[in-house]
């Protein structure tokens, strides 16, 4: 179903509605925090739930065949462990950038502060960064883009591109290697599962680390990598293996997936070939 729907349709969707939501809320004072979040949840989250809504029910589709439709399944230890070693690469890929800023350009002193507000702005920040965010960027960049990608080229091609889009507009530039990372990641496990309910899983899981570390327990995860501009140069040895042993891992995550993937393929067309006849091939002249 997903090869089938239009990508322009959506974009033009989301100009429409960001449109309609910055001209309201330009008419009241609003705190610039609350309006960017107003903003990116109905411009994309509301937009994909109308959007695919709307195919579902055109089809009659129901939404688990969709979401779990594959036969291939993976442990919540796995997509735990995948999330825990994404965690540690963006963490230290970002402390990475900023090193080697502070070497070239020196830094101006900073503090990095957890989020603060009210209850309701924190209970909304993990409502959408732990359970709406997660679901309509799949059903978005693996289900729409990669498919529609992936037909129009080919594999590689499919992952790569929706994988940097999917990088670039989250907009954080310091993390953009390691958000790409992510999204071939999450694109290989779907491909490989034929489910998008496992990389929606991953995507809840480390969303609700990092919401963890940076709103409930934020006090570890900076005093073992980056709470100032003081902590640039500290552990670097620590810093720089856990990089590398990180990055190495998602590499071989991503080696693993796509090995598999091709397995899987030459298996269905093995199966798919016309069995030989048992007998040879000569004709057997009749006595």
């Amino acid at each position: 179903m997903f090869k089938e729907m239009k990508i322009r349709v959506f974009v033009g969707m989301m100009i429409v509605f960001a449109v309609v939501v910055e001209l309201i809320l330009s008419k009241y004072d609003t705190p610039e925090i609350y309006k960017r979040m107003i903003s990116d949840f109905v411009t994309f989250e509301t937009v994909a739930l109308l959007f695919f809504g709307y195919y579902f029910y055109k089809h009659k589709t129901p939404l688990h065949t969709v979401v779990s439709e594959g036969r291939e399944k993976i442990s919540f230890l796995s997509i735990l462990g995948v999330a825990l070693i994404f965690n540690v690469f963006s963490l230290t890929s970002y402390w990475f950038y900023l090193y080697i800023q502070d070497s070239l350009v020196s830094l101006d002193p900073f503090v990095i502060l957890p989020p603060t507000g009210s209850a309701f702005l924190l209970i909304f920040m993990m409502i959408t960064s732990t359970l709406t965010g997660p679901i309509s960027e799949e059903f978005v960049f693996r289900g729409l883009l990669l498919n529609r990608l992936i037909k129009k080229t080919n594999m590689w091609s499919g992952i790569l591109i929706s994988s940097l889009i999917f990088a670039s507009v989250h907009m954080e530039w310091e993390k953009l290697f390691a958000t790409f990372l992510f999204g071939v990641i999450a694109s290989f496990i779907y491909l490989k599962t034929k489910s998008l309910f496992v990389p929606i899983l991953l995507h809840i899981v480390h969303n609700a680390i990092v919401f963890i570390q940076t709103s409930i327990f934020p006090a570890w995860t900076k005093s073992l990598f980056l709470a100032s501009s003081d902590d640039i140069h500290v552990n670097v040895v620590l810093k720089s293996t856990l990089l590398v042993i990180s990055f190495l891992l998602m590499i071989f995550i991503i080696v693993y997936l796509a090995r598999s993937i091709y397995s899987d393929r030459r298996k269905v067309a093995k199966k798919s070939q016309p069995e030989e006849f048992p007998f040879p091939s000569e004709t057997i002249s009749s006595q």
